[in-house]
């Protein structure tokens, strides 16, 4: 468990010197829900949605200007991105076929 942390703490403190571009690498690899308030904390606003069928959660850092959408359905972070928009983590638009 230390090791985890050890890791975690390395790896949020690597992250205010990254580039934009570079925060994709570093965010995507989030996928537990355990990992993710680890790294947003209690801070981040909380939308839940449903988007074909499915119930989401949309998370927003206004500290990291990030966005994390969690799949409710197997407690999973499905996208993380840049911004406070809220986007699907299906390949096509909201509620499109």
């Amino acid at each position: 468990m230390n090791r985890f942390l050890v890791k975690l703490f390395s790896f949020v403190m690597f992250l205010p010197s990254t580039h934009a571009s570079e925060d994709d690498k570093y965010y995507n690899p989030i996928r537990t829900l355990d990992t993710l308030f680890e790294v947003i904390g209690d801070d981040a606003s909380k939308y839940k949605f449903y988007d074909q069928g499915m119930s989401f959660t949309h998370y927003f850092s206004s500290e990291l200007n990030r966005s994390f959408i969690v799949n409710n359905e197997i407690g999973e972070v499905c996208f993380t991105y840049t911004g406070s928009k809220v986007l699907s983590c299906f390949p096509c638009k909201t509620d499109d076929d």
